[in-house]
């Protein structure tokens, strides 16, 4: 950022349903690196880099030993993604979703990759979040503050300098609207990041704000486009708390009503310069 755009799939290992990179192989790789070719040739000021966006943190309906409704993917399966990625110089999100695992405990069980590994990066998914354990994930609606996920900014932020690597991504997946202009911001039928202008404003992290929707119904185009303007493009002015938008298609889902193109993408403003696709 911002010299490159990202073009990454998306998936949690070995489920096939939930994006294109849920394992790690040369077709994949091959599809992927067309993708990313498609957005080059509209857009040669910013190289495609591509990568993945890999579930570590996987969402569970059920608490599970730990009673934190979620698992982590296991480390052997880990490593097989890390030494893809970085045979193939891919990026490498590691993609957090908590459930009501503590934020920091969990963060601190995935920071050796990001320390060690100058192309692995982090992605967070609040729709999944429930660090109040006032919901379940994939049960009901989540309502997460910036007080919970600043610390992973600052625990980012830290990075580069100890461990001499290069500046770390974030992403952060945006799945429903904030609370800021709500009478009752916490209210999670209402908004998914309760105080979005809280959130941390910190250089030394290139924070991605990601519009994380799902089409395939009739004027989903038109909705999609209207949440980046509003979620990216507004609050990036409004906010100045972050610098960089994402943008999230679904092969299969938004079939139905025709995938938007590389060329719909790069129309919306500003551009998105982190680009992911699920299935």
């Amino acid at each position: 950022m911002p010299r490159h755009r990202v073009v990454a799939y998306y998936a949690v290992p070995g489920s096939e349903v939930t994006g294109p990179a849920f394992e790690p192989s040369e077709s994949m790789y091959e599809k992927l690196h067309e993708q990313g070719a498609a957005y080059e040739r509209l857009d040669p000021v910013h190289p495609v880099q591509s990568g993945v966006d890999l579930v570590v943190s996987v969402p569970d309906s059920f608490p599970g030993p730990d009673g934190y409704y979620s698992h982590h993917v296991d480390a052997q399966t880990i490593q097989s993604y890390v030494d893809f990625c970085q045979r193939h110089q891919l990026l490498l999100f590691l993609d957090l979703n908590f459930g009501w695992a503590p934020v920091m405990k969990e963060l601190t069980s995935f920071l050796p990759y990001l320390q060690r590994y100058s192309f692995v990066h982090l992605a967070v998914d609040p729709e999944w979040m429930f660090p109040r354990h006032d919901g379940v994930p994939g049960v009901n609606l989540s309502n997460v503050r910036a007080s919970d996920l600043n610390p992973i900014i600052e625990a980012l932020a830290t990075i580069p300098m100890k461990y001499h690597v290069p500046r770390k991504m974030l992403i952060f997946h945006q799945y429903r609207g904030d609370g800021d202009s709500l009478t009752n911001a916490f209210d999670a039928t209402q908004a998914e990041l309760a105080d979005k202008h809280k959130l941390l404003a910190d250089k030394r992290v290139d924070v991605i704000l990601h519009v994380d929707s799902v089409g395939g119904y009739q004027g989903d185009h038109e909705d999609k486009k209207k949440q980046y303007a509003e979620w990216v493009g507004q609050d990036m002015k409004r906010y100045h708390n972050f610098r960089y938008g994402g943008f999230k298609l679904f092969y299969h889902i938004e079939a139905a009503t025709g995938l938007m193109t590389p060329a719909d993408v790069l129309a919306m403003k500003p551009a998105p310069l982190v680009v992911t696709y699920g299935n």
